[in-house]
C-alpha cells in the first residue's frame, strides 16, 4: 500500500499497489480524429494487459488463486470504471495525465461528467468481458483448475475510498493469523506456550519478533492515515 502520496484529491489515504500499479499508461496515447472509438482500443488493450498481469500474479508454481484473482479483477474493473468516469481519487503520475487526456476528449463543460459516465455504462459489459481475457475458456491447466469470475454488480457502486478500506481490512484480517502463526511455530517452547522473552534472547525468534511487530507498526500507521 502507498501511503500520503502528493496529488490524491482524498488528504490521508493509501492506495492498494494494485491501482498504483494498474496498465492505464497507453490511455495517453489516444489519437486525435476519432478520439472516442480510439480511447476505446486504448482501454480494451489496457484491460488485456491488466488481466494477463493479474493472471500472472495469483499462478504461482502449480497452484491458481482462482478467489484472490477475480477479487482483483473486480477491484481493477471499479477502478477503471472511476477513472473514466472522473471519479478517481487519484491524480498523480500516469493517472493525472490520463485524467487530462479524457478532459481533451470529453471537455470539462457541465456535461462532461454524465458524457463520460453514459460512454463508461456503454461499453462496460464489452470492457468487463476483455478483463476476463485471461482466464475465458482454458477450463485446467496442468493441474490448475481456472474458473471464470462473476461480475460483482455492485461493487462499482460503492465509493472508491470504501471501497478500498475494505480491501486493506480484508487483506490485514488475513495476513495477521498467518503471520502470528508463523512467529508462535519458531518461538514457542517444548510445552508449547509462547515465551515472549525469547523475541530478545534467541536469534531466529527475534529476527520474527522484530519483523512482526515491524508488520504491525505499518499496519497501524496505515490504518491511522
Amino acid at each position: 500500500w502507498y501511503c500520503n502520496l502528493n496529488g490524491v484529491q482524498e488528504q490521508d489515504i493509501c492506495i492498494p499497489d494494485r491501482r498504483a500499479q494498474m496498465s492505464i499508461n497507453n490511455l495517453v496515447n489516444v489519437k486525435s480524429g476519432n478520439e472516442k472509438n480510439d480511447l476505446k482500443e486504448q482501454v480494451l488493450l489496457s484491460l488485456n494487459t491488466e488481466s494477463q498481469l493479474l493472471f500472472n500474479k495469483w499462478k504461482k508454481h502449480n497452484s491458481f488463486n482462482n478467489e484472490e484473482f477475480c477479487n482483483d479483477l473486480n477491484r481493477d474493473y471499479a477502478d477503471f470504471g472511476n477513472l473514466i468516469k472522473g471519479t478517481d481519487i487519484v491524480a498523480h503520475g500516469n493517472s493525472k495525465e490520463v485524467e487530462d487526456k479524457l478532459k481533451q476528449i470529453f471537455g470539462e463543460n457541465e456535461n462532461a461528467k454524465s458524457d463520460r459516465e453514459k460512454w463508461w455504462n456503454d461499453n462496460k459489459e464489452e470492457f468487463w468481458n476483455k478483463l476476463l481475457s485471461s482466464v475465458k475458456g482454458k477450463g485446467k491447466e496442468g493441474n490448475v483448475e481456472i474458473k471464470e469470475c462473476t461480475k460483482d454488480a455492485t461493487l462499482e457502486e460503492i465509493p472508491q475510498f470504501q471501497r478500498w478500506v475494505q480491501e486493506w481490512g480484508k487483506e490485514y484480517g488475513e495476513e495477521r493469523p498467518k503471520k502470528l502463526q508463523n512467529l508462535e511455530g519458531i518461538c514457542k517452547e517444548k510445552n508449547g506456550l509462547l515465551n515472549e522473552n525469547r523475541c530478545n534472547n534467541e536469534h531466529e525468534c527475534k529476527r520474527t519478533c522484530t519483523a512482526y511487530e515491524s508488520w504491525i507498526i505499518l499496519k497501524k500507521e496505515q490504518w491511522d492515515t
